[in-house]
């Protein structure tokens, strides 16, 4: 049972997550030309082609629900220039599916993330055009890629300098920058909606964002200028918030403990600033996020008394269970105070309780009939040698009918 509602909730995942990214995309067409949409077009379908090519040639189902690499491509996709060429987005993705996902065992299993991964063997291997920033609202050649480039705003704070872009056009991503990074609003928009529908929750994400944002305030990079104006162009002009939302919260590679997200979240937001700061590239959080990945079991072993509590407490209260101290082999087991009225010519009331469930103990019945005290003992005896033979479990006993036994038994005592 627990497999399948995981297979369910990792399918769930991916098709919001495919959700969430389609309007970044449509936003992305509309600022950087159509040549965004056949970008991740050629992605998807390389994906999905070394998906089936790598179950084929290890000779495993083809799992048609897999779209953890469709949705990994996408996402690299989205951190790329509109001017890349076609090649690279081919080569990347294929290499990294087959690497960094098969090698590995396949869906959800793979320990680092596809889309980080992606982007920094693309980043290493052909930097002069995976750090080229178009300049939004320009004609762009639908095959060639070619464009009027600019200078994107992290570049040049990494320069030492002062990106003029207003608050206003942060927000909208109106400057240059990489095809889907940029559009802070619609982002944030994405990113609610993810954690309203329990995709992801806020425990890796605002961890991250609160992470960069005090390391930021601490140590500014941009001099001359207020600490939080500084702080605004740190996270307003790179590709932290995206970062948070789409790389990070992946199934396969984040812990499952949520003590274990925040410490996940916190460390990753400090070794993306350090790469940042002192790195060579701009993405440093795709190696930052990569070298993280590696610990996840290690966060999630740590918390792991926790997460088995949690399991307990969720257990008990769902079957409504009570723990049973004596013996922790015995299964932890809650009966219900359990009265029923019963009148007749014999009994004019009968209350049977469960006082301790150590003992066993069953309280005399009283009767307005005389029944001696050795009949009562004798019934009460069996009755007691009748629930020894009961295993501890969640099954119940017949109150009725034990009562008619009861009964019976009176009767003949006569």
């Amino acid at each position: 049972m627990n497999k399948i509602k995981t297979k369910i909730d990792s399918i769930s995942y991916y098709d919001d997550m495919f959700l969430a990214m389609l309007p970044i995309i449509l936003c992305a067409s509309v600022v950087y030309s159509r040549r965004v949409i056949l970008i991740c077009g050629i992605a998807a379908i390389t994906a999905r082609v070394v998906d089936v090519a790598m179950a084929l040639l290890l000779k495993k189902d083809i799992d048609a629900e897999d779209k953890s690499s469709i949705i990994a491509s996408i996402t690299f996709s989205m951190m790329l220039p509109v001017s890349i060429p076609l090649y690279i987005v081919v080569v990347t993705v294929a290499l990294v599916v087959m690497i960094g996902k098969h090698v590995f065992g396949g869906k959800d299993v793979y320990p680092f993330s596809l889309a980080a991964l992606a982007m920094c063997m693309a980043a290493v291997n052909w930097p002069e055009n995976v750090f080229q920033a178009v300049r939004p609202l320009t004609k762009v050649n639908f095959w060639t890629g070619e464009a009027i480039n600019g200078v994107s705003a992290p570049a040049l704070i990494k320069l030492g300098g002062l990106p003029y872009i207003s608050t206003f056009d942060l927000l909208l991503g109106n400057h240059p920058g990489a095809m889907g990074m940029s559009f802070l609003l619609v982002i944030l928009a994405c990113g609610t909606f993810l954690i309203v529908n329990k995709r992801i929750t806020w425990h890796v994400p605002v961890t991250f964002l609160v992470t960069c944002a005090i390391f930021s305030l601490l140590f500014p990079r941009i001099y001359g200028v207020s600490r939080w104006y500084s702080l605004k162009y740190e996270m307003l002009c790179s590709s932290i918030l995206f970062f948070s939302i789409f790389l990070i919260n992946e199934p396969a590679t984040t812990p499952k403990n949520p003590k274990a997200k925040i410490v996940f979240g916190f460390i990753c937001g400090i070794m993306t600033m350090i790469f940042r700061y002192f790195g060579s590239y701009e993405i440093g959080g795709c190696f930052a996020l990569l070298l993280i990945n590696a610990t996840v079991g290690f966060w999630d072993r740590l918390f792991e008394n926790d997460t088995k509590e949690s399991e307990i407490f969720n257990f008990i209260k769902k079957n409504r269970l009570a723990t049973v101290s004596e013996n922790s082999s015995v299964s932890q087991v809650k009966i219900k105070k359990v009265e029923n009225k019963v009148s007749n010519n014999n009994f004019n009331r009968n209350q049977v309780k469960n006082n301790s469930l150590n003992s066993n103990s069953v309280k005399n019945a009283k009767s307005k009939d005389n029944l001696s005290y050795t009949t009562t003992l004798d019934i009460i005896s069996r009755a007691e040698d009748s629930i020894d033979e009961v295993e501890f479990s969640t099954q119940t006993i017949d109150m009725n009918e034990a009562l008619k036994d009861f009964e019976k038994y009176s009767k003949e005592g006569k």
